[in-house]
């Protein structure tokens, strides 16, 4: 009895630790690395190394039998070769030695991102789920697998003809959402499901318990790289935008995911990609070098280039360019570059400073002639310091009035000038004033504008002023702000399709060189009991929840397109849970501190209420207007606008205006700008 006691106390030791233990750490899944003894370069073996144990990506073992991959040199390229597959993922250049430990750090760095996401093993089974992609017909209709070929028992997909369709299926007591991503075999990741040829939001990716879904407006064909390919799928109870892990590479973005790994099941399915004779030809292309490259740099180089056109490269502009250019690519890691243009810059900054120029070699005497001065007084005992001052100030007060009577002089030709000029006719030319350039200037600015005021379903009331306060809202955007009529999408009472339709259209034209606006009037739903708020388009119905758009759909959107600064403002009724909240709103707007905010991503939300109805004659709107049309300022914060208007909206409304980040939508810190039209 003491023995079956003993063995069910640690049994239930056992069991707790298992309930307790931690979340897997990026440590748990680390490459294990093995070096070649044909890699010999020391010091950049040493480079590596270290910079595997600061990345924590991994360990190095001294058996490649037991490794994940294994590094080795051909003579002239080094290769990155998964051990399990004896294949190599990456074949690096050598031909610039001093590129190649940054060749070698990126490459390794990325395999182990994949590598992670890809044993990535979450099981929380109140979201357990499976899926594949099956194949279809032109009709979609499925074709039997038995018909369909493999390769070590994985499907194979042609790359010249195969399509396939998605299924999802959740195995779970609990409705789940779902999101798939693909990893390659050299780690890097991209968006399965959503993407662009998939575009499913919020309520579309929901999948009830026990039931079986296919998407079949998602029809997917293939291309090369002829490779085996991973789905990573991840149910969770909340839809969850997987573009921080995609985009970055860095490991701040893996502890994105790392937020949800108590809440999440995952699920793996793989497919081969083959060519039309069924086979996967594997080819490694050889990785170059390429310096990392930024908004700012790229600015900085056609600036360069444009004053190399204008002026020539012998002038302190095109000089204090280099020296600008040199230290960002020195932040953005281009060593060689940076040393590149820092010698440039002092070869030309010392024939600069050599030109014979009449100003510098009086500069050059006066600076001599001190020297002198400054010897010989040192020389001196004190009396005779003192009669030398005398004397030298003496001098100081001479050349001070001989300055004096040359400023007179030159007034009075000024003024002889001036009369002259009033006495004769006006002159038709001038010489424009040469602007400074705004670094404001360089973004494009977009605009969707979205006023819902008349409602099919009889139980939505029509409201009265959603498209009037629009109109007058692009109408301030385009005479005050520096958006052109080109660039703004302004939809009456859009369906619901309209809405996405503009919204994908967005996605497809967006950059990073672009500021967005996206405004909305009219009715919205705040529901308790998903605690989510709701757009409600013109064909909505009030019984069904699914014509609506909710705050999760439109926030999926604002972080895919790929815009700079993007700010929703939302004059309906609309759920605070998109925020977190933001308390800088200072009013003062530096060209430094400009700049910066300029160059980070901004995911910013300007709501005209919290979870309460607004009124159809917004007072939000109307000071909203008020403060564009009767700002001064060149760069008006979107955050400096909110302040202007709080204050007032809440005196004369019951409603609590919000201003805050968009969470989880790409936002690094920047702020959405109006740029003042320059009359």
């Amino acid at each position: 009895m003491k023995k079956i006691a003993g063995i069910l106390f640690v049994f239930c030791i056992a069991f707790a630790n298992a309930q307790s233990a931690p979340a897997p750490s990026y440590n748990s899944y680390g490459l294990k690395v093995f070096f070649d003894d044909s890699f010999n370069d020391k010091n950049l073996k040493s480079e590596v190394v270290n910079y595997i144990y600061d990345k924590g990506l991994g360990s190095i073992l001294l058996d490649s039998d037991f490794s994940d991959i294994n590094l080795s040199f051909d003579g002239t390229t080094f290769h990155i070769e998964k051990s399990s597959e004896n294949k190599v993922v990456y074949r690096i250049d050598n031909s610039n030695p001093s590129n190649t430990a940054t060749l070698l750090k990126e490459k390794i760095f990325q395999y182990a991102y994949g590598f992670y996401i890809n044993n990535l093993n979450l099981k929380n089974n109140n979201y357990n789920f499976s899926f594949r992609i099956k194949p279809v017909d032109q009709n979609n209709k499925e074709i039997s697998i038995s018909n369909y070929s493999k390769t070590n028992g994985i499907l194979d997909f042609n790359a010249s003809g195969s399509a396939a369709i998605l299924e999802v299926t959740n195995l779970s007591d609990n409705p789940i959402y779902f999101s798939i991503i693909e990893i390659n075999s050299k780690g890097e990741l991209s968006g399965f499901v959503p993407n662009i040829g998939c575009t499913l939001f919020g309520n579309e990716r929901r999948i009830e318990p026990r039931q079986t879904t296919s998407f079949e407006t998602c029809k997917f064909q293939f291309a090369p790289p002829y490779e085996t390919l991973t789905l990573k799928g991840f149910a969770s109870p909340e839809p969850i935008n997987f573009n921080p892990i995609i985009r970055n590479e860095d490991n701040s973005s893996l502890e994105y995911i790392k937020d949800f790994y108590t809440e999440m099941f995952t699920y793996e399915f793989q497919y081969n990609i083959v060519d039309s004779n069924g086979n996967m030809p594997y080819e490694t292309p050889i990785e170059t070098y390429k310096p990392k490259s930024s908004p700012e740099l790229e600015l900085l180089l056609s600036d360069l280039e444009l004053l190399e056109q204008s002026k020539g490269k012998r002038n302190e502009e095109y000089v204090e360019k280099l020296n600008e250019i040199s230290k960002l690519h020195s932040v953005l890691g281009n060593i060689d570059e940076a040393k590149t243009y820092a010698s440039i810059h002092k070869k030309l900054a010392k024939q600069i400073m050599q030109a014979p120029k009449s100003s510098q070699n009086s500069y050059d005497r006066e600076r001599r002639k001190a020297s002198i001065r400054a010897k010989r007084l040192a020389m001196m005992n004190d009396a005779e310091k003192v009669e030398f001052l005398k004397q030298e100030n003496e001098l100081q007060l001479t050349e001070i009035g001989y300055l004096r009577n040359q400023i007179k002089q030159l007034n009075k030709e000024l003024e002889t000038l001036r009369k002259s000029k009033d006495s004769t006719t006006t002159m038709r030319g001038i010489i424009p004033k040469e602007k400074k350039r705004d670094i404001g200037s360089e973004y494009t600015y977009r605009a969707l504008i979205i006023a819902e005021q008349n409602y099919e379903d009889e139980n939505i009331e029509d409201l009265k002023f959603p498209i009037e306060d629009a109109t007058a809202l692009k109408s301030v955007l385009v005479n005050n702000y520096a958006f052109k009529n080109e660039n703004i999408t302004f939809l009456k009472d859009p369906t619901r399709k309209e809405i996405f339709k503009a919204l994908e259209n967005l996605f497809q034209i967006s950059s990073e060189k672009d500021h967005l606006l996206i405004f909305y009037a009219g009715h919205g739903v705040y529901d308790t009991g998903f605690k989510r708020g709701y757009w409600l388009p013109s064909d909505a119905e009030l019984e069904s929840k699914s014509s609506w758009m909710s705050n999760v759909e439109i926030k999926d959107f604002i972080s895919s397109i790929k815009t700079k600064h993007t700010l929703l403002i939302s004059d309906a009724c609309f759920s605070g849970s998109i925020f977190e909240y933001n308390r800088d709103v200072t009013t003062n707007v530096t060209p430094k501190a400009l700049e910066k905010l300029l160059k980070k991503n901004a995911r910013h939300a300007m709501t005209s209420g919290l979870d309460k109805p607004v009124p159809d004659e917004s007072v939000f709107i109307k000071y909203l207007l008020k403060t564009l049309r009767e700002n001064k300022n060149v760069h008006l914060k979107a955050s400096d606008l909110f302040k202007t208007i709080q204050e007032v909206v809440l005196n004369n409304t019951e409603n609590i205006p919000q201003y805050g980040v968009i969470r989880n939508a790409n936002h690094e810190g920047g702020e959405f700008i109006f740029l003042k039209r320059d009359n």
